[in-house]
């Protein structure tokens, strides 16, 4: 890294750590006066308390990245431009696309942590804390026990669950029915208990019934202490997303729920299309900031900080809010339901551009 990229990748880093740490306190601040309640009632130990917020740590980590980048932008910029850097810099011939280059790469490396943390953890971790919430509240394990119905008509499949538990994908009273394509049943499977090991379902203490292709039985039951489900095509996650609220759920899962569906009303499955729109386009706002906060962060320098944070301020604010508003269009299908999510980005992104190819 050259000497000039890395001082002004320096510049903005600082700044942008501090900042995350301190929107990291405000936002654990902010929940503990929520649920402190809770928290005191149950008798939640310190060490509970700490496993708690480090599940909600990646949820945070998606909201917080997109306004520390914004502000740590408008620092590093307004200080530069108050101290004529970048004037002395353009002035020696460097070009403004070789200034903002430093700002650009850490935006996207934002964008690319935000998708991994969105996609892999900040859903998983934010349900378990949901649950651990609950878990206090009602002072019982049962918030982790949820009954199950679950149809895959790609595998012609049907399952009734009594009890899942959502920490280790323990079933109880299972009842699976295996289907042929004229939808008559092919076998009935009955289990005490299936668990989820080595990769595919393991059924405990069940039986097996046959049926014939006019749905009469064909011979008796066959009984099991543990049976090898081994083509069985569903995964624990297939479950979990019966269970789980969309917000709780990854672009994947929304992706599977929306295929294995597609018997659901036009408007249920435009909700959670326009979900999984949303959760892409999460990551991509750490470029949308960054490309509104190089131009206004040079603004601030030469004009004042009070009148650059609160055009940036606005820009964000305004994102968001024709954001959820396109959202809302779509989901009442109005629009598209990819045109919900990311209008306000394919808008914003023409805006920034064009404020940055002005700042020459």
């Amino acid at each position: 890294m050259k000497i000039l990229a890395r001082y002004l990748f320096k510049n903005l880093l600082y700044p942008l750590l501090y900042l995350m740490l301190a929107f990291t306190l405000i936002f654990i601040i902010a929940d503990l006066m929520d649920n402190a309640g809770n928290f005191f009632e149950a008798g939640t130990g310190l060490l509970d308390m700490a496993y708690y917020y480090t599940l909600r740590l990646p949820s945070m980590v998606i909201m917080i990245v997109p306004i520390c980048l914004l502000l740590a932008v408008l620092y590093s910029l307004s200080a530069l431009t108050r101290h004529s850097e970048i004037t002395a810099m353009r002035a020696s011939g460097i070009s403004i696309y070789r200034i903002v280059r430093p700002y650009m790469l850490m935006g996207f490396a934002c964008f690319l942590f935000t998708a991994v943390v969105n996609e892999y953890t900040g859903p998983k971790f934010a349900y378990r804390a949901d649950q651990f919430v609950e878990q206090q509240k009602h002072d019982a394990d049962d918030v982790y026990y949820e009954q199950i119905a679950f149809k895959n008509p790609a595998a012609r499949h049907i399952w009734y669950v009594k009890q899942f538990d959502t920490r280790d994908y323990t079933m109880l009273e299972v009842k699976l029915v295996e289907q042929r394509e004229d939808g008559t049943d092919l076998i009935k499977y009955r289990a005490d208990k299936a668990r989820w090991m080595d990769g595919r379902w393991w059924f405990e203490d069940g039986s097996m019934q046959k049926y014939d292709e006019i749905g009469n039985r064909s011979g008796t039951p066959e009984s099991f202490q543990t049976l090898e489900m081994r083509n069985l095509p569903e995964v624990p996650e297939d479950f979990m997303g019966e269970i789980k609220d969309p917000a709780y759920q990854s672009s994947l899962e929304l992706w599977k729920y929306i295929q294995t569906h597609s018997f659901l009303s036009p408007e249920t499955l435009t909700k959670y299309e326009v979900d999984f729109h949303h959760r892409l386009s999460m990551p991509v706002v750490c470029l949308i900031i960054t490309m509104i906060g190089i131009p206004v962060g040079a603004h601030t320098g030469r004009k004042g900080a009070f009148s650059g944070i609160l055009l940036a301020l606005g820009m964000f604010f305004s994102f968001y809010f024709l954001q959820f508003s396109m959202e809302y269009l779509a989901k009442q299908m109005y629009i598209a339901a990819w045109a919900g999510p990311w209008t306000a980005i394919i808008a914003f992104l023409v805006i920034g551009s064009i404020m940055i190819h002005r700042m020459r």
